[in-house]
């Protein structure tokens, strides 16, 4: 497979088989992971892998934080600009609608809807987490500025 149809034929999981993952296939995952560009080639970026009893320790205090205040939010960084300008606003929520939609997730179904969000806490299902985290002195590298509009 070449790298184009690599990138066409990839996929957004959302369901994952609950089959342990060993090892030795996660190192050889990330093994490969490494040799991925980044600016100036340094890689600066570490892995923290959770399996097993870690990883289900951390899906159960992400859920009690959750449920504990469901309102909160901790997140340093944005996802999304605050205000989400055109056309990426409408394409944000098309996908949405797409997705809930495909699931057959009707969009008054609030509870069904936040439901499947919380997938998202729980790895979908994997058995395994992987964390990809940056030293702060990267947040504003050249690729950044490169591309503010």
């Amino acid at each position: 497979m070449n790298v184009t149809e690599a990138i066409k034929s990839r996929i957004s999981t959302r369901a994952f088989l609950d089959k342990p993952v060993s090892e030795a296939n996660i190192r050889a995952l990330l093994e490969i992971a490494r040799w991925a560009p980044s600016g100036g080639n340094l890689q600066p970026w570490r892995v923290h892998v959770v399996t097993g009893a870690a990883r289900d320790r951390l899906v159960a205090t992400v859920k009690q934080a959750i449920a504990d205040n469901p309102l909160a939010d901790e997140s340093e960084l944005e996802v999304y600009p605050p205000k989400l300008a055109e056309p990426w606003r409408t394409r944000r929520y098309e996908v949405g609608e797409a997705m809930y939609a495909r699931l057959g997730i009707p969009r008054e179904d609030k509870p069904a809807r936040l439901k499947h969000l919380m997938r998202n806490y729980e790895f979908f299902g994997a058995p395994v987490g992987l964390f990809f985290s940056l030293d702060r002195r990267f947040d504003k590298g050249p690729t950044a500025k490169a591309v503010k509009l």
